[in-house]
């Protein structure tokens, strides 16, 4: 497992490891996660398989803004469109309904998807140069999460060929579903609550 710092400049590497459909361990905004292109059927299929997480299970998803989500087919409801652009980027992850035409739908055979726009420099510069990134947490499912390379090293040896040494906030993000058409807070997590409710419930 190579080792590189978590700095913009190492970005166009990191993203050239996503291309060619590796899986990379990297800090987060919110926990050390496992990242690969969630718009490769192969990538996801390695990190179910790596992490030995059940199929059902579903993977959050990156994007680098809003609408890069909606030209993927990520189905987001009017009244709720400037109210996420108001409180993105953020450590917050929403579920949303995926359009008939979405590849999504047929690479995580699901009819939905947990979506984040994280407030991360190097992490939206990889999603720039690659494309948006699944990011579970880096632990083999069950264990806790790794904390720093030599953590991922331990968890999965040469399984995932680069990580990216940095720092996390240890705190996983604040999961809401929007499906019903009004918000459910799923998880308390790194954005308060109270926060959440005054942007998007109100």
């Amino acid at each position: 497992m190579k080792v590189v710092k978590k700095s913009t400049q190492n970005a166009p590497a990191v993203a050239g490891f996503i291309k060619a459909g590796e899986l990379v361990c990297s800090p987060t905004d919110t926990l050390y996660g496992i990242l690969g292109s969630a718009l490769s059927p192969e990538a996801v299929e390695k990190v179910y398989r790596v992490k030995g997480r059940e199929r059902s299970k579903p993977l959050i998803v990156l994007f680098r803004e809003v609408e890069e989500a909606e030209r993927l087919g990520v189905s987001i409801p009017e009244r709720f469109r400037g109210r996420l652009k108001e409180i993105y980027p953020a450590p917050l992850t929403v579920i949303l309904p995926l359009k008939e035409s979405s590849p999504f739908r047929k690479i995580f055979k699901r009819d939905n998807l947990a979506i984040r726009i994280p407030d991360d420099p190097f992490l939206l510069k990889v999603i720039e140069l690659s494309t948006p990134l699944f990011a579970p947490s880096a632990n083999p499912s069950g264990l806790k999460p790794a904390t720093c390379c030599k953590e991922c090293k331990e968890y999965f040896g040469n399984l995932i060929p680069l990580c990216v040494e940095g720092e996390v906030i240890g705190k996983p993000s604040t999961l809401v579903s929007l499906l019903k058409g009004k918000v459910e807070i799923l998880r308390e997590g790194a954005v308060p609550t109270r926060k959440v409710m005054e942007v998007l419930g109100g």
